[in-house]
């Protein structure tokens, strides 16, 4: 009777954890398409033009930030600093874009400072600004996100912005927005990035090897 017992925990056991591994297999449902980046102009860090089109061909996660925010941004930063250390050694098609939403201060001086304090790679996140005007449309009407200056008094103002990540895939479409202030939260963005980057060597790899 025992051995009855055992033999239909031990098949129900089995069957319980073929079902899970079955589950795991089974193809995800695609990411939706919340939208698309449209046209726009601004300068990155160095100066140098960025458009819509320097996000073609390649995954692209995007956040809004200004320099002189002491509140969200720099847990903002401190979250896409950690994003890029995860990806350092995945696929090469995954880029990292910082928006400003306060130009006028943020000039692409400021912003390669700013980059330089964070230990941002220049070759995979970019930090964009441009007129205040460009700036507004590519934040608000292309990525749907908040950009809205609120006076602190004697001449001086903050900005209200949103702060969500933004996945973008190679064809400037938006799949998706993301909070990131847990660690589960953050592992839903990193996942989904893995879901649609193009699989390639690890960085360290060594060709031939």
């Amino acid at each position: 009777m025992n051995l009855a017992r055992l033999a239909v925990a031990g098949g129900f056991a089995l069957a319980t954890a073929l079902a899970l591994v079955a589950r795991s297999m089974r193809p995800q449902a695609p990411l939706p398409v919340l939208g698309h980046v449209p046209a726009f102009h601004l300068v990155d860090e160095r100066g140098a033009p960025f458009t819509e089109a320097s996000m073609r061909d390649h995954v692209s996660v995007v956040d809004f930030i200004f320099t002189r925010c002491p509140t969200s941004c720099p847990r903002l930063t401190a979250r896409m600093a950690e994003l890029q250390a995860r990806l350092s050694r995945g696929p090469d098609d995954v880029r990292l874009v910082s928006f400003s939403v306060d130009p006028e201060n943020d000039t692409p001086a400021v912003l390669s400072r700013y980059a330089a304090d964070a230990h941002a790679d220049l070759t995979r996140w970019s930090f964009v600004t441009g007129g205040a005007d460009d700036v507004q449309r590519a934040v608000v009407v292309g990525f749907k996100t908040a950009d809205v200056k609120t006076a602190r008094g004697a001449g001086d103002y903050d900005v209200v912005h949103g702060e969500w990540f933004v996945l973008v895939d190679p064809a400037g479409d938006i799949r998706g927005y993301y909070p990131t202030g847990t660690d589960e939260e953050f592992a839903a963005l990193v996942h989904d990035v893995r879901r649609i980057a193009k699989p390639g060597p690890r960085r360290d790899a060594v060709p031939g090897g």
